[in-house]
């Protein structure tokens, strides 16, 4: 079971660059300078908000995988409580873990609201 989560791990950070911006795809030179830029953030509000939307494209389908996973391990524990013990525990931390991507992304918002960008 331990290999399943890497490999969801792995694809999910393969797939975290179908959703990169077009306009600056990772590793070019953002500012000019000759270094490679992943982030092209210009301010500190903008490096935040891009570190924010990473994790919360990263963190959508892992969620999505470990609640499915949950669900299965409920579903076959066949009266077994441990075992339903340990799926609701997945499935669980699995929403605890999106519901802490998400407050990152709205403590994003407040913060640009408050430095009026």
């Amino acid at each position: 079971m331990r290999k399943a989560y890497r490999y969801v791990l792995l694809l999910s950070l393969l797939a975290s660059h179908a959703y990169a911006d077009p306009a600056n795809p990772p590793g070019t030179d953002c500012g000019g300078t000759g270094l490679q830029n992943p982030l092209c953030g210009k301010t500190f509000e903008s490096v935040v908000e891009s570190i924010a939307k990473g994790l919360l494209t990263i963190a959508t389908p892992i969620v999505a995988i470990m609640v499915i996973v949950g669900g299965f391990m409920i579903m076959t524990a066949g009266g077994n409580s441990e075992k339903v013990k340990k799926g609701k525990d997945v499935v669980l931390y699995a929403v605890i873990g999106f519901a802490v991507i998400l407050f990152a992304q709205a403590v994003v918002f407040i913060l640009k609201d408050l430095l009026g960008e």
